[in-house]
């Protein structure tokens, strides 16, 4: 089953796409890699799942070298054809929504 876990360069999205990963799922990660929290360390947890950083780019899907069945995406949740367009590609029977804009004040913005 494939299945998808947003916000997959944080902690928590992070370790869910590598429990999932091993427990036998496909996983297609999506993350916008902002700058809120350090990139550098959301970059790190994406090689831990086997994504080349050199190959990241603004809607590119980018499969794992480590794990089959992982893929993935530079996305911004709020860009809606992104969005759309990846939901009606795969269709998923699951969604791990874990993204998130943190601080109030930020969001307002």
């Amino acid at each position: 089953m494939k299945v998808l876990v947003t916000g997959v360069g944080g902690f928590i999205g992070f370790h869910l796409a590598k429990r999932l990963l091993e427990e036998g799922f496909s996983v297609v990660g999506v993350d916008n890699l902002n700058n809120y929290y350090s990139p550098i360390l959301k970059l790190a947890r994406l090689e831990k799942l086997g994504v080349p950083i050199t190959q990241i780019g603004e809607g590119i899907e980018t499969q794992s070298e480590k794990y089959k069945g992982f893929q993935f995406l530079k996305l911004d949740l709020g860009r809606e054809e992104g969005v759309f367009q990846l939901l009606k590609k795969f269709q998923f029977p699951v969604i791990y929504h874990l993204a998130a804009q943190p601080g109030v004040r930020y969001s307002l913005e």
